[in-house]
């Protein structure tokens, strides 16, 4: 009798310790209590992110954080991540590095996220990227063309679009091959994103027995560019090949024609927006080529004719582009690193995630492949092939397949 009566007792005192245990917990916890990172509690994950959101290229900032959103929104309505919905944090840097590592403090001291998820630039990302990695926080989906952002390596930080190593590239191998050039010339801005495009774009044309014609540079953030262009169209390029984003693409092509010239131009990837467009006054009569990482955002692919739907909706002031794109790439990109981090997500484990990430499909574009930490300069880019378009009534359109001389590809 006493020995049932003690079994009794510490099954009673068994169920009472685990009702209090629950008790204990926040309400709307899914997940059973762990030593938890910043960021990640029972229910969400916060991230953050740094890019322009005024300035020249706030164009391009705000079609990312709003193509962020719009994935993570797509993704939340669905029951999130592992039961936790992402929670995304934005703060505007300018385009200006010391704003960028400002932000980044913010968002780690202040608003405690797990990970930095598409900051676009490359000196705001590198800049940015000195104060976190100190503090073992990743950054998922860096948007930066920039090599230098990749190479040499770096153990938190992953980078998306396919880097100038490939796009200059297959730009001078279309002007060649396809468009006959003979000449070519360049106007690149002055620092770590625009000097690496210089020297891929030479090193492709050595390929043919070429060199530069001329090559003039800017200053980052440059109001005028008056006698670039003019010392450009003196030396009689076929093609230009243009390094500029935003106000100072739009000022070459500006200052080209009151100069009366109307150069075939390859601009870099982040030029295909409608907004850009725009500041071309519409394109009419421009012949400008550029590199996309994705299918056209016009096109049949189901999953972007969903995106664009729902972008819509969200944003019904803004125009679905490639940029928006870039912010449903990093966002898409993160999730999946998330899921696969398991119930219990760390950022060592999201880093252990995207090291494994092989040929993931995001559904809108070439897959994303990682490797682990080496001496290979692209095991930390997600992505090495593009598609050209050129910019044909207004829009863009795709010329082919996927370039890819990484991993295979045309």
């Amino acid at each position: 009798m006493t020995l049932r009566f003690d079994r009794l007792r510490r099954r009673l005192l068994t169920a009472a310790a685990a009702i209090a245990l629950a008790s204990a917990l926040p309400a709307g916890l899914s997940h059973p209590a762990f030593a938890a990172d910043p960021g990640v509690s029972g229910d969400a994950v916060k991230v953050g992110s740094t890019l322009a959101l005024s300035g020249t290229l706030a164009y391009m900032g705000k079609a990312v954080q709003e193509g962020m959103e719009t994935y993570f929104g797509m993704l939340n309505d669905q029951g999130g991540v592992n039961g936790r919905k992402i929670e995304l944090v934005s703060y505007d840097d300018e385009f200006k590095p010391p704003k960028a590592v400002a932000n980044a403090k913010l968002l780690v001291e202040r608003d405690e996220v797990m990970a930095l998820v598409g900051p676009v630039g490359t000196a705001t990302v590198l800049a940015a990227y000195e104060y976190l990695e100190p503090k073992g926080v990743p950054i998922v989906g860096a948007l930066s063309i920039s090599d230098a952002v990749t190479n040499p390596p770096r153990k938190l930080l992953f980078a998306l679009p396919s880097p100038q190593s490939t796009e200059a590239p297959a730009y001078v191998d279309y002007a060649v091959n396809e468009l006959g050039a003979k000449k070519v010339a360049m106007l690149v801005q002055n620092d770590a994103w625009g000097k690496p495009a210089q020297e891929y774009t030479e090193k492709q044309l050595a390929t043919h027995g070429m060199k530069l014609v001329e090559v003039q540079n800017f200053e980052r953030l440059a109001t005028d560019l008056t006698s670039q262009v003019a010392r450009l169209k003196a030396a009689e390029p076929d093609v230009v090949i243009l390094y500029a984003l935003g106000q100072q693409a739009a000022i070459f092509f500006k200052n080209a024609e009151k100069l009366g010239w109307n150069p075939t131009v390859f601009g870099a990837g982040g030029l295909n927006d409608p907004k850009f467009v725009e500041l071309l006054g519409g394109g009419a009569g421009k012949t400008l080529y550029v590199a996309s990482y994705y299918d056209p955002v016009d096109g049949e692919n189901p999953a972007i004719r969903a995106f664009v739907a729902e972008y819509g909706k969200r944003f019904p002031k803004s125009t679905p582009s490639s940029l928006a794109l870039m912010g449903y790439s990093a966002a898409a990109t993160f999730a999946e690193a998330l899921k696969q981090a398991g119930d219990e997500p760390t950022r060592d484990k999201l880093v252990t995630a995207l090291e494994s990430m092989k040929g993931f499909d995001q559904k809108i574009g070439p897959a994303i492949t990682f490797a682990p930490l080496s001496d290979d300069p692209y095991s930390r880019r997600g992505q090495t092939g593009v598609v050209l378009m050129q910019l044909k009534d207004g829009g863009f359109r795709s010329l082919g397949a996927v370039i890819d001389p990484v991993r295979g590809g045309k």
